[in-house]
């Protein structure tokens, strides 16, 4: 299969997953964002005057890693699932598997999208500045894309020979969202062991590359985003490659 005809059918196997999500009419979309927005009143309420009292526009700051963490979440998890929910494909088709679950991280990053534009509007509503900075914001996004994305092939065919790894997994983002700092700030961390386990956490530094850009107008440390690149690409290559090797086990596992 050609690489056009790879991206077509990406395509199309992308809006077959988000209209079977209901993401397709507008109040699909407005179920899939009433999470976070749940989320952002409960821990507005209850840190505004603990975690919160220190930082600038803390609702924006909320909302900024709530939406980056719940495409995370939502994203990989599709994906670990996707190769057994679409067994037919996986089973009696030929054909690049790594699309399946790639069309699943793309469905999911369609709402990311619309997600991040209305915490880009709100923030201009609460009174955060436009700056140059805003332009890492697509940056930001693409590298998230590329985590989530070489996440979401690991799991996917690792799934496939231990099916208890869905509830592992699950434990794992519970611990991923109070070891990124979403409602609080590094700072109440101190120097211990819980700021070194955060700052080995590559969403978090995502999110505070986000926050910092959206927030305060800085930009991303070059250096940063250049180690970033290089330790994704490098992640990918290694989870594209135990894909392809697993692949032809596919059929049998399924």
């Amino acid at each position: 299969m050609d690489r056009r005809a790879q991206l077509n059918l990406l395509w199309e196997l992308t809006i077959a997953h988000h209209k079977l999500r209901d993401q397709s009419s507008f109040f699909g979309f407005l179920w899939s964002f009433l999470h976070p927005l749940v989320m952002l009143g409960v821990f507005y309420i209850f840190f505004r005057y603990m975690a919160g009292s220190q930082v600038r526009h803390y609702p924006v700051y909320l909302l900024v890693g709530l939406v980056h963490y719940t495409h995370f979440s939502n994203s990989t998890k599709a994906a670990l699932r996707s190769l057994r929910s679409m067994r037919q494909l996986t089973v009696d088709t030929v054909f690049p598997k790594e699309l399946i679950v790639i069309s699943w991280v793309v469905s999911s990053s369609i709402d990311f999208v619309i997600s991040l534009g209305i915490c880009l509007a709100l923030a201009l509503a609460s009174g955060v500045s436009i700056t140059l900075a805003w332009l890492w914001i697509p940056v930001l996004f693409l590298v998230q894309l590329l985590f989530t994305i070489w996440m979401g092939l690991l799991l996917s065919c690792l799934y496939l020979f231990a099916w208890d790894l869905d509830h592992i997994y699950e434990i794992g983002l519970r611990l991923l969202f109070f070891t990124t700092p979403i409602f609080y700030t590094r700072t109440v961390l101190g120097s211990g062991l819980a700021q070194t386990i955060v700052g080995l956490n590559p969403l978090a530094r995502i999110i505070d590359a986000a926050r910092g850009a959206i927030i305060d107008g800085q930009g991303v440390s070059l250096p940063l985003f250049a180690l970033a690149l290089v330790v994704n690409g490098v992640a990918m290559f290694a989870a594209y490659r135990l894909f392809k090797k697993l692949e032809p086990r596919f059929a049998e596992y399924a």
